[in-house]
């Protein structure tokens, strides 16, 4: 007896066969074609680099696997113009499990003789170097130059292979995000020239250079500041310090300033090194005497400092102290061709000290400054404006002393001193004219006068007196005679 099919359950088994097929097929199309296809490389597809720089922070973090941060390094921190040149390893053929498994301990130092020059560049806006269309190779990364950034410790050289394999799912990364960060130097100057007046006077240089971060593979081995001097000033002293303070001794650094002329150099020994922990304010208090303002004909003295850390140096901005003359011509009142030798002249800071004639300005030692043959006396180094900067600062002049025959001026005395201010620009040109009135002579009387009229009316009595002498004289010889 023959048993015919149920119509309605073959409807039901197709239907489940049909929904079977469709789920292996929507499965199917999320899975790799095969399991050897995810497995392998592939060769076809584009490789690059990609180079991220930015500041070494005060602590390292993880490591990088390759893949591009879902969380970058702040923005402030990228360095851009760093220069990085990527090198092929010719030795290792990563088409074959001997060249992988060659890469298992190869370290930078044992490619040396085979490299194959691929590219350089330097970090653009965000400090992003992307290298494009490299092969499938090994290669080595090697930062060249820092740019204009303060790099106190250079990244060191990395290889990477490309692809580079993905731990997290055992893929293969052919866009491959590295981050070799830099630590930076730090150094800054100021100028406090606030108790100088003339030369001779004593100005200091105030510098300070932070300790920089540590970096990957990277140790502080040397650490020094160095200040070249400008000619017009003199070294005469330095003081260091820490902060936070670290106990500190003399003992762990050397002042050198013998060297080269000119030049100060503080360079810190091993046991300065060990407390010389990062971000650290290293200080120098560094005196100077400006001596002389010979030179360029600028009394605008200039001066910066640098940092050398395990031999990179980085600079600090240029500070100034000013400085500048004042040329006094001295003449006779009514008569600027007259020259007049001998003048004597002080320079005070302020109009009461000029009146009371206290503190007079010492320049190069000197207080009394004294008019030449041509009637000049060029005072030069006197400060322009204090720490280099603001206004110009006022002077006031006193003759204490006239040529001979003549009167003080005036208007250059102690009861009306003169204020002036000098001029950076050390040239010859007069700055302040002072004019010399002779002394008055004696009153002389005046032809036909009283006094003429005295000495005539003596004169014609002598000459009453001779002629009645005379005629006396005459009478008695005719009387004789008679």
């Amino acid at each position: 007896m023959s048993t015919g099919r149920n119509p309605l359950k073959r409807r039901i088994t197709a239907g489940l066969g049909i929904a079977a097929l469709a789920t292996a097929a929507l499965f199917g199309s999320m899975l790799p074609a095969s399991a050897a296809d995810a497995g392998n490389i592939d060769t076809a597809a584009a490789k690059s680099l990609t180079i991220h720089k930015f500041a070494q922070p005060a602590t390292q973090g993880t490591a990088p696997n390759g893949l591009e941060l879902q969380t970058p390094p702040p923005a402030a921190d990228a360095l851009v113009g760093v220069h990085f040149k990527i090198e092929k390893v010719t030795n290792i053929d990563l088409r074959t499990n001997a060249g992988w498994a060659a890469t298992k301990t190869l370290k930078p130092a044992d490619v040396a003789g085979n490299l194959e020059f691929i590219m350089e560049d330097k970090t653009a806006a965000g400090g992003v170097l992307k290298f494009d269309g490299l092969e499938q190779a090994v290669y080595l990364v090697t930062e060249t130059a820092p740019g204009t950034n303060n790099i106190a410790f250079a990244a060191q050289p990395f290889l990477v292979t490309l692809p580079l394999p993905n731990t997290t799912d055992n893929t293969w990364i052919y866009d491959v995000h590295v981050y070799p960060k830099n630590s930076l130097s730090s150094i800054t100057k100021t100028v406090n020239d606030s108790a100088a007046q003339g030369l001779g006077s004593k100005v200091t240089w105030n510098i300070a250079a932070t300790v920089p971060n540590t970096s990957e593979g990277n140790s502080l081995k040397s650490f020094a500041i160095e200040d070249v001097l400008d000619p017009r000033l003199t070294f005469s002293g330095a003081t260091v310090s820490l902060v936070p303070a670290n106990g500190l001794l003399a003992t762990d650094y050397e002042i050198d300033s013998t060297t080269v002329p000119g030049t100060v150099k503080i360079n810190f020994k091993a046991s300065g090194l060990a407390k010389l922990t990062p971000g650290t304010s290293v200080q120098v208090a560094l005196d100077t005497t400006v001596t002389t303002l010979d030179g360029n004909g600028s009394g605008i003295i200039t001066n910066d400092a640098s940092v050398f850390v395990n031999d990179n140096k980085a600079t600090s901005d240029k500070v100034q102290t000013n400085w500048g003359n004042v040329i006094i011509h001295k003449v006779s009142a009514g008569e600027s061709k007259k020259n007049l030798q001998g003048a004597e002249f002080q320079v005070y800071a302020t109009e009461a000290d000029a009146k009371a004639g206290n503190n007079p300005i010492s320049v190069s030692g000197e207080t009394v400054f004294t008019t030449n043959a041509d009637g000049i006396v060029n005072i030069a180094g006197l400060k322009a404006k204090n720490n280099g900067a603001g206004a110009d600062i006022t002077y006031w002049l006193v003759e204490t002393k006239a040529p001979a025959g003549y009167n003080i001026s005036t208007t250059v005395s102690k009861e009306s001193p003169k204020s002036f201010t000098v001029n950076t620009e050390i040239t010859t040109a007069v700055d302040i004219v002072v004019e010399n009135v002779q002394t008055p002579p004696f009153t002389l009387p005046l032809t036909g006068g009283s006094g003429t009229a005295m000495f005539m009316t003596v004169g014609l009595g002598l000459l009453a007196v001779a002629g009645g002498v005379a005629l006396r004289k005459r009478s008695t010889r005719r009387t004789v005679q008679a």
